[in-house]
């Protein structure tokens, strides 16, 4: 007589107690590591930039422009994650136009993310000096300022955040308090905007 074998009974509820038990506690994990690699990707892409930008006004010897654009062409808008660009702004006029260089186009942020520019002196636009340093275009001494990516959630506490000096320096911001909240350029808390 042939033997046949097989799974039992109660080989197979516990195969599929134990697959169950994986999926109940693998898929939120699977789910939060995803989040944070897109944020992590987004907040490299924004500093990627601003170094690029520091970079080539220091090499040019040019005020090098990063704002908000959702066109490609002219800085109009603080919502970054629709896009920004990177360029040599010859006239001054927030166009990329005839004479102007362009750096770099950023085609925005996936859908979900949110991208602002707080505590500049214009939420919207980023000047580079020739020497590498923020300009100050309100006067006050102070251009610094601070890039934050946020899941629509407005979970601040795992938000991205980038630091920018007056002197042009960028740093990834760290929580220095112990809540899991990530300061900005001026040691307060971030917060995420509404999606």
């Amino acid at each position: 007589m042939k033997n046949n074998r097989g799974f039992t009974l109660i080989e197979l509820l516990v195969t599929v107690a134990v697959l169950i038990v994986l999926l109940v506690v693998g898929v939120p994990e699977y789910r939060r590591m995803t989040e944070n690699n897109r944020q992590v990707a987004a907040i490299n892409t924004i500093v990627g930039d601003l170094n690029l930008a520091r970079t080539e006004a220091v090499k040019q010897g040019r005020t090098v422009t990063l704002c908000g654009s959702d066109n490609g062409t002219a800085c109009n808008t603080a919502n970054w994650e629709s896009g920004w660009i990177v360029f040599v702004n010859l006239n001054g006029d927030n166009v990329v136009d005839a004479g102007d260089v362009l750096i770099s186009r950023n085609t925005g942020l996936p859908a979900g993310l949110t991208l602002r520019a707080v505590e500049f002196d214009s939420t919207s636009i980023v000047h580079y000096l020739p020497s590498g340093q923020l300009r100050d275009t309100d006067g006050d001494g102070d251009a610094d300022g601070t890039f934050q990516v946020c899941e629509a959630t407005e979970n601040e506490t795992l938000a991205r955040v980038a630091n920018v000096t007056t002197l042009g320096r960028i740093a990834i911001a760290k929580d220095t308090s112990g809540n899991d909240i990530a300061e900005d350029v001026e040691g307060a808390d971030i917060t995420c905007p509404n999606p």
